[in-house]
């Protein structure tokens, strides 16, 4: 089996494609996790052939090796308490989407920063779930992830959003090798993973109440709030704390929440809201299909709601902000990333379990206003809010002249 990539600025080792056969031997004889399995069976592994030059062998898994153990029970460690490792391990990051997105890259930047090991040796997997939207496609992105950490063999394997876990976390739950994760918007139950003693992370909330009150804080009059979104799985629990949340604000009411496949739909859904909404929360607009096949890229979608739509809107991305959303109160991408590379550092370095550390969720919103789509719009914006909050004055395709 042979890998292609290119190397980027900062030691990373981007990886693009990978030819050859199937699964190597280690994962190709793994017990898959069950949500219903009470135990895990390790795999069989092998040593690397070799070491980069000059650079001192790094197979002190965090987990520890203590292979001949025949079981783990579910709940339990999976091994002895690790010992630390050098301060160069091997880190593999699997990412649902792709870079260059803020999204992606604020929490891989975040999780780097606060793992604080400079040394550590690097390899990066796009799954681009945008692209690659349907399941079969998602589980062959996965398959190729698992290919990659079967020849790589990581240290510990770092995930990003919802489908990594899915198609990377759950067949690897239980195995010695830590993982740890960030943006995840499903509850562990929901990916089959409660328990899974070797995988921790962090969970993504929405900041529902407070984006709603500072939609209000602009546009007081809007009551009637339409909600819509594509039908990636991951939007399910999120439309679900919508729905709880947005009666909890004075004054709001949800007059439809809408799922759609395709660009078309979503586009006549959006024009109806004229007629029966004042304002707009904006989910998934990731993978809706164009009339010729393929997604729609997000870009373009979001240019068309600020050219045809006289609503306010809102969601919950500064990158949504910059592509033309009214408001956000933001989860963070950067905290999220940070608070992952804060449990990786406590296994790497500090020799803790998986199990040990909780998994939690950020609580840090950050407000953004677009000044840009307040000034399309006609809405005048209190200095107040403008000096609480982060403001984007133009929007994102302004500086590219297109």
């Amino acid at each position: 089996m042979a890998l292609s990539g290119h190397a980027t600025p900062g030691g990373l080792h981007r990886i693009t494609h990978l030819q050859g056969g199937g699964l190597p031997r280690s994962l190709g004889m793994m017990t898959p996790y069950r949500r219903d399995a009470s135990e895990f069976m390790p795999p069989p592994t092998t040593e690397r052939a070799s070491d980069p030059p000059n650079h001192r062998r790094l197979r002190r898994r965090a987990l520890g090796l203590a292979l001949a153990t025949p079981v783990a029970a579910l709940g339990q460690p999976a091994s002895a308490p690790p010992r630390p490792v050098a301060l160069a391990p091997r880190i593999l990051h699997v990412m649902s989407f792709e870079s260059p997105w803020r999204w992606t890259d604020g929490q891989f930047d975040g999780f780097r920063e606060t793992l604080a090991l400079p040394q550590a040796q690097w390899k990066v997997f796009e799954m681009d779930t945008k692209r690659h939207r349907t399941d079969e496609a998602k589980a062959e992105r996965g398959r190729l992830a698992l290919e990659l950490i079967g020849q790589w063999k990581p240290d510990l394997v770092y995930l990003s959003d919802d489908d990594a876990v899915a198609h990377v976390a759950r067949p690897l739950a239980g195995q010695p090798l830590p993982i740890v994760f960030s943006g995840v918007n499903r509850d562990l139950d929901l990916h089959g993973l409660r328990g899974a003693p070797n995988i921790t992370g962090v969970l993504e909330r929405e900041h529902v109440s407070m984006t709603l009150r500072l939609l209000q804080g602009i546009v007081p009059e809007a009551h009637r709030l339409a909600v819509i979104s594509d039908h990636g799985s991951y939007w399910d629990t999120v439309i679900g704390r919508v729905r709880e949340r947005a009666n909890r604000v004075p004054g709001f009411t949800l007059a439809s929440v809408d799922r759609v496949a395709t660009f078309a739909e979503f586009q006549r859904t959006v024009l109806g809201y004229a007629r029966s909404a004042d304002a707009v929360l904006y989910l998934g607009v990731l993978t809706l299909t164009a009339a010729q096949g393929g997604t729609v890229p997000y870009p373009e979608v979001a240019r068309w709601v600020t050219e045809h739509s006289r609503l306010p809107d809102a969601s919950f991305w500064i990158d949504r902000v910059h592509h033309g959303t009214l408001v956000s109160m933001t989860v963070s991408e950067l905290e999220q990333g940070r608070a992952a590379g804060r449990l990786a550092r406590a296994i790497l370095v500090d020799g803790q379990t998986p199990s040990s550390l909780p998994v939690e969720a950020t609580t840090k919103g950050h407000p953004a206003i677009s000044l840009a789509r307040a000034r399309q719009l006609g809405l005048s914006v209190r200095a107040r809010l403008l000096l609480s909050s982060e403001v984007v004055r133009q929007f994102a395709w302004d500086n590219k002249g297109v």
